[in-house]
């Protein structure tokens, strides 16, 4: 951030107290960035109760550091934003624009730097280029995205409103049970999921498998060899199947049907998060945790775009042909991004899903400044390959269906 704002001059990193603050000279501006280091602030009760005592609805947003253990990090962190904030004139949450990040900007801004998110601006932007950021430094919306830090308040505290009363409610009553303590924790979303857990578990346990045969063969056709299946899906009983073997082997079918159905198939719209961690898993098997950490490697390398949206839009704002220029100084993709600015009329085929924070994934342009690992080359090529695919035409599919008979199957079906 601090590079993308700065001149040409030096970034001179200033620490206080041990958090490192970074100073960019921007014409007559002294810039101040500084990391936020994930939520510095976080739900808990207004009093200190009995951690047997529900149900619990008096809360307040307090510094994490006094709700939760090991976060003496935090604590510091609150105290040095605290000191700088006292000189500063001009306030921009430029954490992700997402609702997290929303949140995180909100509570440091209201908390720790004495109510400055009534006079805040906000930061927008889906890539950490260096024009990107620029441009929503210069364009910065003139108030915090309330909305979105507001959706984030709320859902944080329905977690913790679910999460403190049903876990003391559970532990009581397992208590009152058995006569031993025992810590039990649920949650909004811990609950309905281990349900969900527990049943599958037991549909699993409780299966009983029932064998089946299916017949597959190799066929000649014209020189061409195909798969061909038998008419029936599945047998039941095995010498069935193997009878059907024995008399079809060594045998020359015919072909009785021959059915032919041509279809266009259209580009495939651009990546949202669930389509990428869909097509990495089907053709790499990455969990969609992995394929997620490799996105935002990539993201923060300014290779592609912020991966965390639910949007299947291309806005023309995000620079179509800058962006095929710039992949078209990678060998891999001269050839077909040479061919689409060739067009007169760059327009990508996108899908339904939008959202406001942030477009569908897309490559940036920019060229690795070092060499990717393996699988950080794998979904990099896959951004860009369907990046690139959403800007193709209509294609035409034909798909035949043949029907053969075998002579020697006379009282079965086909």
């Amino acid at each position: 951030m601090a590079e993308a704002l700065g001149l040409e001059g030096e970034i001179k990193k200033i620490s206080v107290n041990g958090v490192p603050f970074f100073q960019v000279q921007k014409e007559a501006e002294r810039i101040l960035v500084c990391s936020a280091l994930g939520h510095l602030y976080a739900v808990a009760a207004t009093r200190t109760e009995s951690r047997s005592q529900y149900p619990v609805w008096d809360f307040s947003w307090k510094p994490k550091h006094e709700v939760e253990r090991g976060q003496e990090r935090q604590e510091n962190w609150i105290q040095s934003i605290a000191k700088v904030s006292n000189d500063a004139d001009r306030f921009i949450n430029a954490c992700d624009f997402d609702v997290e990040g929303s949140l995180i900007g909100y509570t440091i801004l209201k908390y720790a730097c004495n109510g400055a998110d009534q006079k805040a601006q906000r930061m927008k932007f889906s890539t950490l280029t260096t024009r990107e950021l620029r441009d929503a430094y210069e364009k910065a919306l003139p108030k915090l995205d309330y909305p979105l830090a507001f959706a984030g308040m709320c859902r944080h505290e329905v977690d913790w409103l679910y999460g403190i009363n049903l876990s003391r409610a559970l532990t009581q009553s397992a208590y009152k049970v058995s006569k031993r303590y025992s810590t039990l924790s649920t949650g909004r979303v811990q609950g309905p999921t281990l349900r969900f857990i527990v049943e599958r578990e037991l549909e699993i346990e409780t299966f009983v498998p029932i064998p089946y045969w299916a017949l597959r063969t190799l066929a000649d056709v014209d020189g061409k060899i195909v798969e061909a299946e038998y008419e029936i899906e599945r047998f039941e009983v095995k010498s069935e199947a193997e009878q059907i073997v024995k008399e079809c082997a060594g045998q020359t079918g015919v072909i009785e049907k021959l059915e032919s159905r041509t279809f266009n198939v259209s580009p495939p719209s651009p990546f949202d998060l669930p389509t990428l961690q869909a097509d990495a898993y089907r053709h790499f098997g990455f969990t969609p945790r992995v394929a997620l950490g490799i996105a935002e490697r990539l993201y923060l390398d300014q290779l592609i775009s912020y991966p965390r949206t639910s949007s299947q839009k291309l806005p023309p704002s995000i620079g179509y042909e800058e962006v095929l220029k710039g992949l078209a100084r990678m060998d891999a993709y001269r050839k077909d991004t040479e061919g689409l600015l060739a067009e007169k009329h760059l327009l990508p085929r996108e899908g339904n899903k939008e959202d406001p924070a942030h477009p569908a994934v897309y490559p940036t342009g920019n060229v690795p400044k070092k060499a990717l690992d393996a699988r950080e080359q794998k979904i990099f090529d896959l951004i860009i390959r369907r990046f690139l695919s959403t800007f193709g035409g209509t294609a035409t599919k034909e798909s035949e269906k043949a029907t053969i008979k075998v002579p020697s199957l006379r009282s079965r079906p086909t």
